[in-house]
């Protein structure tokens, strides 16, 4: 356990230590010194943030925003279902993500900004606030290292139960395989998009998933209690492959469609390279 513990830790620090150095910069916008935009006034904003020289002007009400530099709150979101327990060259699509939600934190710890971190199957499991203490790491790694793939997923329900627990906004990152009818998750987006926190999916799959490279009769057998199938995989390929595409292009824009991003980070591609890539195009670089 130690050493996977150290593995999972030096997995995070090599991710920041290089070319992602200086890309993480918070969009969300709070109580700062550094204006950024004027915005019509919607019931619950407070009051306090009132541009009364506009008011007086246009009699108009609208709200002062500014960039939120320092103390982001950030809840990662880790889906732990079966699904994420597939993995076709050895490493597990979990193995992946639980090394990128420690990238994560790692990357934000390292900023003294407030990480926490969601587990998730059928409904959030394990619970960590989010704060920004030296030791903060360590919870997350030691929370990663206690739990493993198993069951089936709601994301809808976790969704609405960490938007329970979250109060002001934060940054809410989800780190799932998604691999369930985008019906099933974009209510839970949408709630926490109401609740006017920030949304960053990252789906993560196998090169298998991708790619359906299987060439003879198969069986495949359910990782969430689906009963096994018997398929000429010849004949579902083509459909696999529309069905695939047309799931992403789905996904995608219900993550847009609520001012989301999306990306997806492939196990057979070095991590440090995957999501560098992503903090570079997030940091318009």
């Amino acid at each position: 356990m130690v050493e996977r513990l150290n593995q999972l830790s030096l997995s995070a620090r090599r991710v920041v230590e290089g070319n992602t150095a200086g890309l993480h910069r918070s969009p969300l916008k709070g109580a700062s010194i550094e204006f950024r935009q004027h915005r019509a006034y919607a019931p619950g904003d407070e009051p306090r943030r009132l541009d009364w020289r506009v008011l007086g002007r246009t009699d108009r009400p609208y709200i002062k925003e500014y960039d939120e530099e320092t103390n982001l709150r950030c809840i990662l979101m880790l889906d732990r279902s079966g699904s994420m327990g597939y993995g076709g060259s050895g490493s597990t699509k979990f193995d992946y993500a639980t090394r990128l939600v420690a990238s994560l934190a790692y990357l934000m710890l390292a900023r003294t900004e407030s990480v926490g971190l969601a587990v998730y199957g059928a409904s959030v499991e394990q619970w960590l606030p989010p704060h920004a203490v030296s030791t903060q790491l360590s919870h997350v790694i030691d929370l990663l290292e206690r739990v493993a793939p198993k069951g089936a997923s709601e994301p809808e329900r976790a969704m609405r139960d960490v938007a329970d627990r979250l109060g002001r906004r934060a940054l809410v990152i989800i780190v799932s395989d998604f691999l369930t009818p985008v019906a099933a998750i974009r209510p839970g987006l949408a709630r926490l998009h109401h609740d006017r926190h920030e949304l960053v999916l990252l789906q993560v799959l196998d090169a298998d998933e991708e790619t359906f490279p299987f060439r003879s009769v198969s069986r495949f057998r359910g990782l969430e209690g689906e009963s096994p199938r018997l398929c000429e995989t010849g004949l579902v390929r083509k459909a696999y492959m529309q069905n695939l595409a047309k799931h992403r292009e789905e996904l995608e824009r219900a993550c847009r469609s609520l001012g989301g991003e999306f990306a997806v980070f492939r196990t057979d591609r070095p991590m440090i390279d995957a999501l560098t890539a992503f903090l570079r195009h997030r940091a318009g670089s």
